[in-house]
């Protein structure tokens, strides 16, 4: 009796390839995703700590400019961070979408190949079934002579 074979076999693999470079991907924008956040608190953080920091000693404007540019330039590198975070929760939401579609795509061939087999396996048993019939009705015709 031969083995069975899935007939998209090579669909399937290349499903299955396709799926690994989804995951792939998303893991590389999660990456970028982790150390864009990571960075963002970090400045939040350093903003705060500026912003709590009250001058020492007596006023100085030189100072207090050079401080509130730094504060100001704090401000805007959170906002560009901000929105760097949200391109790539974009980012991130569109690369798991391709992940839940390759892996859905994947799911289908294999659920095909389950048919498949639950068929050659029911064919099989007939033909075992057909095949040991024949031979009961063979021994049977010589018991009888």
């Amino acid at each position: 009796m031969r083995r069975f074979k899935f007939r998209f076999e090579a669909v399937k693999k290349q499903r299955s390839a396709l799926l690994e470079v989804a995951q792939g991907a998303m893991g590389e924008v999660q990456r970028r995703h982790t150390l864009a956040t990571d960075l963002l608190a970090q400045r939040r953080e350093h903003l705060a700590t500026l912003g709590a920091q009250s001058p020492t000693g007596a006023f100085n404007p030189q100072k207090e400019t050079i401080r509130q540019h730094h504060l100001q330039a704090t401000r805007l590198e959170i906002t560009r961070r901000a929105t760097q975070v949200e391109r790539l929760e974009e980012e991130l939401n569109a690369a798991r979408q391709k992940v839940a579609e390759a892996h859905r795509a994947l799911k289908a061939m294999e659920i095909i190949e389950e048919r498949d087999l639950e068929a050659w396996k029911a064919e099989a048993k007939r033909l075992e079934q057909v095949e040991v019939d024949e031979r009961n009705a063979q021994r049977f015709e010589r018991d009888q002579n």
